[in-house]
């Protein structure tokens, strides 16, 4: 039993990944999730359960909560996560990390508040991760990476050394961004894609090599 309670927040397929994830780390027992769907409450995920939805939130560090994690991975959800993240230390509590135990971090990499490393993920030499990240199941950032705060790094996605990504972005699974190139703030990456020059700020781009298709928020 860990010493201080989990919140999770989110109780969608990326919560399923989390929870697994504590699961292996010993901190499930002394874990909760909180979701805004009504229908999920009373429920359990992976054995954890479902307390409620987000207005728990202030009331958790009373109850013995101290860490959350944000739970939240979808493409467009960069905004939620941030509100999530938000809300979750206005009520007083803390932005865990956390690293599964199958990834691989180098010493001398850097890890945000709140960040996730998956099953399989490589963060190498001196790259930094910002707050609220997910690098997801085998994804690779290599050397003198800089990624920004609310990124989702997908499944199988690899950024050559010295990349450096804005905020809020999302780069799809098996996607390969190359070397020293910078992914501007909210841009979308589509999966499988090859980016061989700069993205700009709120850019969607896909295929093999990366074009723009649209703006992210249109």
């Amino acid at each position: 039993m860990v010493a201080d309670g989990v919140v999770l927040i989110g109780a969608g397929g990326h919560a399923r990944v989390v929870a697994d994830a504590l699961h292996l780390l010993g901190w499930a027992e002394r874990a909760v999730v909180l979701d805004a769907s009504p229908q999920l409450h009373g429920t359990r995920l992976l054995g954890i359960r479902v307390a409620g939805g987000d207005e728990l939130l202030p009331r958790m560090k009373s109850e013995g909560f101290t860490r959350f994690f944000v739970a939240v991975g979808g493409i467009r959800a960069f905004g939620l996560r941030r509100r999530l993240f938000e809300a979750a230390v206005q009520a007083g509590l803390e932005p865990g990390i956390l690293r599964h135990p199958a990834s691989v971090l180098a010493g001398s990499a850097k890890l945000g508040a709140g960040s996730q490393v998956l099953a399989g993920a490589i963060v190498n030499a001196c790259a930094e991760i910002g707050e609220n990240v997910i690098l997801n199941s085998g994804s690779i950032v290599e050397h003198d990476c800089w990624i920004g705060a609310d990124v989702h790094i997908a499944p199988r996605a690899c950024l050559a050394g010295g990349v450096r990504v804005g905020r809020q972005v999302h780069i799809g699974a098996g996607a390969t961004i190359c070397e020293n190139l910078q992914i501007g703030d909210r841009a979308i990456v589509g999966a499988g894609a090859v980016v061989i020059r700069d993205v700009p700020p709120e850019a969607v781009v896909a295929g093999v090599p990366a074009k723009a298709i649209r703006r992210s928020g249109s």
